[in-house]
């Protein structure tokens, strides 16, 4: 079974540091990412960030549980899945660039979801996780702006 992979951006009116905090917010996604029903972050680095967090996600075909596990860098944050669940692969990045009073976000995402599913639907999907995250980070970061 083959890697999905999907990369696109967006323009969200606040400051990398809000959106950054929006992102940062696990705990909150299951009000704003479509399709998670649980998520906590269930470890935290020396600065207070997730370290490590817990998901609970329906994908229309069935509900999957996984972990991630986080790492930062100085223009986003990244995160990948804890081996040995029900999703074979998880990798993912958000990375933000200051645009005046904008961010730019780019999101790249690749998944295996670990289980069979025709390779034009799995594309499909990723594309629309990659889009349907965007905007809903977009409406959230400045709904709350």
């Amino acid at each position: 079974m083959a890697t999905a992979v999907g990369t696109s951006s967006i323009d969200i009116e606040a400051a990398p540091e809000k959106v950054l905090a929006v992102v940062l917010d696990v705990d909150a996604y299951p009000k704003w990412v479509d399709g998670v029903k649980e998520s906590r972050v269930t470890e935290r680095d020396a600065q207070g960030r997730p370290a490590r967090a817990s998901f609970i996600v329906d994908v229309k075909v069935k509900t999957v549980r996984y972990d991630l596990t986080y790492s930062y860098q100085p223009n986003g944050v990244s995160w990948e899945i804890v081996p040995g669940g029900e999703v074979k692969e998880i990798k993912g990045s958000y990375t933000l660039t200051r645009d005046g009073a904008k961010t730019h976000v780019i999101y790249d995402y690749a998944i295996d979801p670990g289980f069979p599913l025709p390779g034009p639907i799995r594309r499909q999907a990723v594309k629309i996780i990659v889009s349907t995250a965007l905007k809903g980070l977009k409406k959230r970061v400045e709904k709350s702006s």
